[in-house]
């Protein structure tokens, strides 16, 4: 197939647009690309006031990065990082467009740097593992034997 000219590839890109790079990828991630991403969390995670204390401490981290936050959930539970975001004076900005999930498995923020960082973990549940509760040691328990020689 003969190359386009580029008077071919402007009114190409004029007509239908840019093409994307990993339009899957970018899709998933609110318009960003995987390597660029620090902290992603679904819309469930997102939805539960107990994620906060793991966002604060990714934005408190890396005051330089950016916060995208999926406009299809509800603007009751993105209240919150909205205001951290603006305390902590991060750029923030809301995707509304349909291509986004509403499943609650779907992400519903990602903390992201405008240039490749190749983190890993990125997700809030692996990143930021919740903390089990200390279990009280069990008393060790003694045989009859024990019992028996007063032991």
């Amino acid at each position: 197939m003969a190359e386009k000219s580029q008077m071919e590839q402007h009114l190409q890109n004029s007509v239908y647009g840019t093409p994307k790079i990993n339009p899957d990828e970018q899709r998933h991630y609110l318009g960003t690309f995987r390597e660029r991403v620090s902290l992603a969390m679904t819309i469930a995670e997102v939805t539960d006031r107990d994620n906060l204390n793991p966002f604060i401490t990714e934005i408190s981290a890396h005051p330089d990065y950016q916060v995208i936050l999926n406009g299809h959930v509800d603007q009751a539970d993105l209240a919150p990082y909205l205001k951290l975001a603006s305390q902590h004076n991060l750029k923030f900005t809301i995707r509304q467009d349909i291509i986004y999930g509403v499943n609650d498995s779907d992400l519903g923020l990602v903390v992201a740097s405008d240039h490749a960082i190749d983190q890993s973990p990125i997700a809030l549940s692996k990143k930021y593992p919740p903390k089990s509760p200390a279990t009280p040691a069990q008393p060790v328990k003694k045989s009859w034997f024990d019992k028996l020689l007063g032991h």
